[in-house]
């Protein structure tokens, strides 16, 4: 029983992860900003999951990225 309940509290701790379609679905409202910009700032890597704090770092990042 204990293993049951250290697994469950586990699963708990860990951040919720989505995929780069579920964010560029909420775009706006979770980043302020539109699907397309969330759809650059992750890339070709659609198949990962990230979490919502990933994915705003990467949204940082490429808006502050300098176009050359």
């Amino acid at each position: 029983m204990t293993s049951r309940k250290s697994s469950a509290e586990a699963n708990e701790k860990q951040p919720a992860a989505y995929t780069a379609a579920e964010l560029m679905a909420h775009a706006e409202r979770l980043f302020g900003v539109r699907e397309e910009v969330v759809r650059g700032a992750l890339g070709p890597e659609t198949a990962e999951r990230y979490t919502v704090e990933e994915a705003a770092n990467r949204i940082t990042q490429f808006m502050k990225a300098k176009v050359k």
